[in-house]
């Protein structure tokens, strides 16, 4: 992309602790309580003109693009864009799995 007037950030997301719990459906009784700690993730999000751009860590890349006669909106085109990432990213770790 070489549009001069694109907007392109990073987002950098630092491993987290996620909390979780294991519960007996029948009993409603904690099985188990734990954590585990998420790994650092960094994205690259590119906006340019009615389009947006998200790359993943994996090189996945996901693209919006806003009709011309509808106003743009960053937020759901980022969430937009990084689902059709995602859905890549997972596809490729599906297809390492599977062999």
């Amino acid at each position: 992309m070489s549009n001069k007037n694109a907007e392109i950030k990073t987002v950098t997301y630092y491993g987290t602790k996620q909390y979780f719990k294991e519960i007996d459906e029948r009993t409603k009784e904690v099985i188990k309580d734990s954590s585990f700690k998420t790994k650092l993730k960094r994205e690259k999000v590119i906006h340019n003109g009615n389009a947006t751009i998200v790359i993943l860590d994996d090189n996945s890349k996901g693209v919006s693009k806003c009709c011309p006669l509808d106003e743009y909106n960053k937020t759901k085109g980022i969430k937009i864009a990084y689902i059709r990432a995602k859905i890549k990213s997972l596809q490729k770790e599906l297809k390492t799995l599977v062999k």
